[in-house]
């Protein structure tokens, strides 16, 4: 199975250009906890909803002031829309992420995630070891 098939299509992102603010409303707006940040179309970070508390927030400064690329995750791990989910959640496991953004040409396509993945690792062996092995990390 390709991650095409389980990942989330056309994920929401911001451009570079915004704000903490602007980037929580979105989020609430979308109901979501994760955002792609691009610049002109190409992936250039991810962000969290923890980051925007945790680095933002909690530090006391103004989320209408502080622009994104101050917080967020630069240059993500991502995986391909080709690529077996096997692979996929073994970088998951690896690397203890929820999230991956899935790009095609620079350009996120998607975003694949522990739980997408969850359904089809009841019937794979490995992708339910490397999601164990993500789950365990996460304990510590």
């Amino acid at each position: 199975m390709k991650v095409s098939e389980r990942m989330t299509k056309n994920p929401v992102t911001v451009e570079s250009s915004a704000t903490a603010k602007e980037i929580a409303e979105k989020m609430k707006q979308e109901n979501i906890g994760t955002i792609l940040v691009t610049d002109k179309g190409r992936l250039k970070g991810i962000v969290i909803d923890r980051q925007i508390i945790t680095k933002v927030v909690a530090a006391g400064k103004d989320p209408a002031k502080v622009k994104v690329t101050e917080f967020m995750t630069e240059n993500p791990v991502t995986v391909s829309p080709d690529m077996d989910i096997e692979e996929a959640s073994r970088i998951i496991g690896e690397k203890g992420y929820r999230r991956i953004p899935v790009v095609e040409n620079g350009k996120p396509v998607g975003i694949i995630s522990v739980a997408d993945i969850v359904e089809h690792a009841r019937t794979c062996t490995e992708c339910m070891t490397n999601i164990l092995c993500e789950a365990a990390k996460a304990e510590r």
